[in-house]
């Protein structure tokens, strides 16, 4: 988090955690359109008219070619089932006056009545509930009105039948008079404008302390007091809302000493951290928390609780001994056998494993899941780990040192929390165990068939196998034979050459130390000479004169079929024959005078051509 904690000692050890800031909510709105929209007549008062098409909705009193005078109220109904999991703030009802009987008279007042699923009659007008909003007398005729409706009108409306009806009319005093009528907007009709903000909710399946998921019965994750980190998921369904998380924690057997903690700009999906300070934590305590979230305008409920003990005190150092490998300055390890090391916390019951490597262990840390949760394995699950047979007992392992000469065994104590002692080094000295690695006939050149043979050292217990790595490739096995040797065949086309490294695998479970073997090539390009034209140290021949090129294998090969050649100016390589003693003539008339090049690889009969060109440069007089 970008957002700069500030801790203050509190009650129970804790500490209270504010960040700078705020959760960013802002408030959103959301137009609807009338699910049904129409008006009343009560001069035809069975009938109800809808309000379709292009023409415009009278208001008030008004009069026909007739002269006959009719009085109107407009009836609109608005969905609200979709603001079931928003907090509703406020609304607006827009119209637009197409034209009034005479400016400034304006009475026109807004109501919510009883909901209903059609366009009501006049004789049939449902029940007005509130007046929400009106609008009086003004200048400006027609215009566009917006009319107040209330957080309150719209809850209760959402929680009677998720639909709300709101009646257009001109006030009591003045709907029977003519100069108080209008006709409204037929294209803007009506639209409700929805102010509202998304509730923010706490996710409970996706609670975590300390890298394991919450937990709300024992036995509890055990955590190291660094690793007190607080994490939930806010879910807030407005796109641009950041959340604030806050956590309530406290000493179980104490919830007087609760306090909470806020971390601020979480992002809706993701966990937010509380990292509570690990100097707040009292060794040995279990703790349970609780988690909320904020956008700012709301606040969820808190999730379940969850619950995680702390331990700060690190395991005391392990005990290593083995009856067979003694320590370098005592002796020698046995030739191919397998050591037997024996672990023990010496009776301490904080102990309950051990980590251990060759030289140096490598601390398996936590990762992060794909909500941004720290995820932390179990301390005795991590390879490299083995557990006691009782806490403060002791552990056996079996283990194959990985060189000859010098090796250090390391070893820590584990806690349950993952807490580890400082290292105990046991230095042994080993034997030389390498198998052998020989070239089965010629040394081979680049592109050969190559076939290797492998032997075990001598004084090792049978050979059951070999592991070995070749270069551009991955380890592989390769089975014994009854004299204990392996061979290994591949195709040496690697320019740059090979390495192989191999370890035995003997019956008693012995590995032996690794053994290498490089293979390297000499590579030679063609060779290239001409009486006419013999190089670039002085310039010979001319535009027009002919000059004959030979061709002659590289050094160390044995057959040449053909060469492929170019000369300065051509597009593409060229093709010649090899006479029988390996060599190729061309001849070649220079276009143009100056520095000139002939480039020229040499090709076996397989059609294997040589790694290195030769580039022969000259000069044209």
């Amino acid at each position: 988090m970008a957002t700069a904690l500030v801790a203050v000692v509190g009650a129970g050890g804790l500490a209270v955690v504010s960040a700078a800031g705020a959760a960013s909510a802002a408030p959103y709105h959301e137009s609807q359109i009338p699910m049904h929209i129409g008006y009343t007549d009560s001069t035809d008062a069975q009938v109800a008219h809808e309000w379709e098409g292009d023409t415009n909705a009278p208001l008030g009193t008004w009069q026909d070619g007739a002269s006959q005078l009719h009085t109107s109220r407009v009836y609109a109904t608005f969905d609200l089932t979709g603001f079931a999991a928003r907090q509703i703030i406020g609304g607006k009802l827009y119209l637009r006056e197409q034209s009034a009987a005479e400016c400034p008279k304006r009475a026109v007042e807004v109501w919510r009545t009883a909901a209903v699923t059609q366009t009501p009659t006049w004789a049939g007008a449902p029940a007005g509930i509130e007046k929400l909003d009106e609008a009086g007398d003004s200048t400006y005729c027609p215009a566009d009105l917006a009319f107040d409706v209330s957080a309150a009108a719209l809850d209760d409306a959402r929680e009677d039948d998720g639909r709300i009806t709101v009646e257009l009319r001109v006030s009591a005093q003045h709907e029977s008079d003519l100069s108080y009528g209008r006709q409204l907007y037929w294209y803007k009709r009506l639209q409700l404008s929805v102010t509202y903000n998304s509730l923010p909710a706490v996710d409970g399946d996706h609670l975590y302390n300390g890298g394991f998921p919450c937990r709300e019965q024992a036995p509890y994750p055990t955590l190291p007091a660094q690793r007190a980190t607080l994490q939930a998921v806010g879910n807030d369904a407005d796109e641009w809302d950041s959340v604030r998380l806050d956590v309530g924690v406290w000493p179980v057997g104490d919830p007087a000493a609760r306090v909470e903690l806020s971390q601020e700009h979480g992002q809706s999906g993701r966990v937010t951290t509380v990292q509570v300070p690990d100097t707040a934590l009292v060794d040995g305590t279990t703790y349970a928390w609780q988690g909320r979230t904020s956008d700012g305008l709301d606040t969820s409920a808190w999730s379940r609780t969850c619950y995680f003990t702390v331990d700060r005190t690190a395991p005391p150092a392990a005990q290593v001994t083995s009856a067979n490998y003694p320590t370098s300055d005592t002796g020698s390890t046995p030739v191919g056998e397998p050591g037997v090391f024996t672990l023990s916390g010496g009776g301490d019951p904080d102990v309950v494993g051990f980590a251990y490597a060759w030289e140096s262990i490598l601390v398996s840390g936590c990762a992060y899941g794909d909500l941004g949760q720290l995820v932390c394995p179990d301390p005795l699950t991590v390879p490299g780990t083995v557990q006691t047979d009782v806490p403060g007992g002791s552990a056996t392992l079996t283990l194959s040192p990985p060189r000859d000469f010098l090796n250090t065994l390391v070893v820590r104590s584990l806690d349950r929390a993952g807490n580890r002692s400082a290292d105990t080094r046991y230095e042994i000295r080993v034997p030389d165990t390498d198998p052998t690695v020989t070239v089965v006939g010629d040394q081979p050149d680049w592109g050969d068939e190559v076939t290797v043979r492998i032997t075990p050292h001598v004084g090792v217990a049978p050979v059951t196998e070999y592991e070995y790595l070749l270069t551009g490739g991955t380890k592989q096995t390769v089975p014994a034979g009854p004299d204990g040797s392996a061979t290994v065949t591949f195709t040496a086309d690697e320019p740059a050459g090979y390495q192989l490294t191999v370890r035995s695998r003997s019956t008693n479970g012995w590995v032996s130390s690794e053994a290498s073997w490089s293979l390297h090539f000499n590579h030679q390009p063609p060779g290239v000479s001409s009486t006419v034209y013999p190089g670039i140290g002085q310039a010979s021949g001319g535009i027009g004169v002919p000059g004959t090129f030979v061709f002659s294998p590289p050094s160390n090969w044995d057959e040449v079929s053909e060469y492929r050649y170019k000369f300065t100016g051509d597009s593409a390589y060229q093709t010649v024959a090899a006479g029988p003693d390996g060599t190729a003539s061309v001849t070649w008339t220079p276009p143009s005078r100056g520095f000139k090049t002939v480039s020229v690889y040499a090709v076996r009969p397989d059609g294997k051509q040589s790694y290195v060109a030769k580039s022969y440069p000259f000069r044209v007089a």
